[in-house]
């Protein structure tokens, strides 16, 4: 959650900078933020399952999995596989 956090943010703020400083004299302030909203909502769905990896990958690697965690999840294998 905290890595989508930080390139939605990251991300928001570039594009806004950027439509900003194009349209510098008349800046169309409800069409930007309607345009960017929009796209602030595709970019959370879309970026959410690899931010999502990547949190995961790094609580793994700071806090391994015990023996009692995979024994655990090698049963719940067992007893969902079709």
């Amino acid at each position: 959650m905290t890595i989508a956090l930080v390139v939605n943010i990251c991300w928001l703020v570039a594009a806004s900078g950027i439509a900003i400083g194009l349209t510098v004299p008349d800046v169309p302030v409800l069409t930007l933020f309607v345009v960017l909203a929009i796209a602030e909502l595709l970019v959370a769905v879309l970026t959410w399952p690899l931010t999502h990896t990547v949190w995961m990958a790094i609580d793994l690697r700071v806090r391994p999995m015990g023996f009692a965690e995979i024994d655990e999840a090698e049963a719940w294998l067992k007893t969902s596989a079709p």
